[in-house]
């Protein structure tokens, strides 16, 4: 609708005008052409958005890659970009040449708060908050969160039962999505809830609120894009939007002053070791340049910061870490029990494998890490389904990498989703198999054809404490309860348009009790 509009008005315009206009929208796009990259041809303004918006980004890249190669010219808006299909590409620009591609996309708009943010933090911002978050993320911290877990596994245990209790279908992304949100009020702030239960809980109003898929999210998008053409619309959207995340913000805000009052010593959340840190030594220091990676160049200078974490800087983490965590540990849950359920054999295997290793034993830190097959079939549901399907990179000066020129100021998008799907690197792409991540297995993958979690220095900070949530509510559900496809089970699953993975009709499964 709105680019119909667009084109009308444009149209309709004076031809002087409209000449001008049309001018300014389509001067940038000549840039990547010369450097010799391919890729569809672009429409004013607009660039190639109308196509993203016609097919969506999964349809679209996979299109895309199979016409023009593994690297290709895609104009977001006026703003150059390019596809990067390459693993060998992909692998100097998150790593080699990481100092040249340390930010994501700068289309994101950002305010003072959203630019605290370690998922949208830049340059030396970013490499000070990696460095102060990296031992939160300890494997001793989040040993020491575990029991936070498990305190919310119970409720998840009591919806099952319900539902095999009822013989009916199960809206499984509603059932992890309860439970995942449950998993975040405990470890990020401490708060013990009941989502499924207790609605009226403040945090589960506050959080579910924030949560909600904004209908404006497109056009907000696209004035941002086209600025400063949608100058008033872009300012009046951007306004209305932090507005209704400001309800989360104070609710972070009161959480943080009524918690620096209490006594900290009962906490052992991720608020509460954030908050630990302003406590320390006024030091931090970064290894080689690089956090959280092995370093590739040994010869980068030791940066040491002699600052702590402002309380806005934990505000901000408490925000993206909430939002992030919870849409990427509720759809990873919900695809792997869709996996489960439409291959019993596999499932099967998962179930006798805990019944084996652990017995009645509780889940803990140290007993989840024995269920290896368990690891592959998260490993391989992350495969199939990444739930971020794409990367993006900023260049930061002109740089060339494998002969390709890439310009100052280029978004690099890497299609995670259909590097996942390449034939090329995973045989049988849509074929569900674990034993791709076996000792065995894992030896025959390509570098940097696996990125569910991105890669290099960037890569997510919280996936260990991701992988030890998701292990401890599988290992919950499967030692009582198997997933079993029903009427409406589609398949194959169809994807929605977003820039997360979401299946577009949901996922209905049933839950029997073994």
């Amino acid at each position: 609708m709105f680019f119909e509009e667009l084109e009308r008005n444009l149209t309709s315009t004076n031809f002087f005008v409209r000449e001008k206009v049309q001018r300014w929208g389509t001067y940038p796009y000549t840039q990547l052409k010369y450097l010799g990259i391919p890729g569809p041809k672009p429409t004013p303004i607009m660039g190639n958005l109308p196509n993203l918006k016609e097919k969506g980004h999964i349809k679209l890249y996979t299109e895309l890659i199979k016409k023009y190669g593994k690297v290709i010219s895609f104009y977001i808006g006026r703003y150059p970009g390019i596809i990067v299909a390459d693993p060998e590409i992909i692998r100097d620009i998150m790593t080699k040449e990481f100092a040249t591609f340390t930010n994501r996309s700068r289309l994101i708009p950002t305010d003072e708060l959203t630019s605290s943010m370690l998922v949208f933090a830049k340059d030396s911002k970013w490499k000070f908050l990696r460095t102060m978050l990296s031992s939160t993320f300890s494997a001793k911290k989040i040993r020491g969160m575990t029991p936070l877990i498990r305190k919310t596994l119970s409720n998840l245990e009591k919806q099952c039962e319900a539902h095999s209790e009822s013989g009916g279908e199960a809206d499984i992304l509603s059932l992890f999505s309860v439970h995942t949100m449950d998993l975040t009020a405990s470890t990020l702030f401490g708060i013990q809830v009941d989502s499924q239960n207790d609605k009226e809980n403040d945090f589960v109003k506050k959080g579910s609120k924030f949560l909600r898929m904004n209908p404006y999210h497109l056009l907000f998008l696209l004035t941002y894009i086209c600025y400063p053409l949608f100058k008033i619309m872009y300012s009046y959207i951007y306004n209305f939007i932090t507005k209704q995340r400001k309800v989360f913000d104070d609710f972070c805000w009161l959480l943080l002053s009524d918690r620096k009052k209490g006594n900290k010593n009962e906490y052992n959340d991720l608020l509460q070791m954030m908050i630990n840190t302003q406590q320390e030594p006024n030091s931090s220091e970064e290894i080689n340049g690089i956090v959280g990676t092995k370093p590739v160049n040994t010869n980068q200078k030791t940066t040491i910061f002699k600052r702590k974490f402002t309380d806005e800087e934990i505000v901000a983490q408490c925000v993206i870490f909430f939002l992030v965590g919870y849409e990427s540990v509720a759809s990873t849950l919900s695809f792997m029990a869709y996996s489960l359920a439409v291959n019993p054999d596999i499932q099967k295997k998962v179930q006798d494998e805990i019944k084996g290793v652990l017995g009645d034993e509780p889940a803990d830190f140290e007993n989840i890490q024995k269920l290896t097959y368990l690891d592959q079939c998260i490993s391989e549901t992350l495969r199939k389904y990444p739930i971020a399907s794409r990367i993006t990179r900023e260049s930061s000066k002109d740089i060339t990498i494998k002969n390709w020129n890439i310009p100052k100021h280029t978004e690099v998008i890497i299609p995670v989703y259909d590097i996942h799907h390449n034939p090329e690197y995973w045989p049988e792409p849509e074929k569900f198999d674990p034993e791709r991540f076996s000792p065995e297995g894992q030896k025959k993958h390509v570098p940097f054809t696996y990125l569910p979690y991105g890669g290099g220095p960037r890569i997510c900070i919280a996936m260990k404490l991701a992988q030890v949530a998701m292990k401890m509510s599988m290992t919950q559900i499967l030692r009582k309860f198997k997933f079993v496809p029903c009427e409406k089970t589609e398949y194959p699953i169809e994807f929605g348009k977003n820039l997360l993975l979401t299946a577009k009709n949901g996922i209905t499964l049933k839950i029997e009790k073994l």
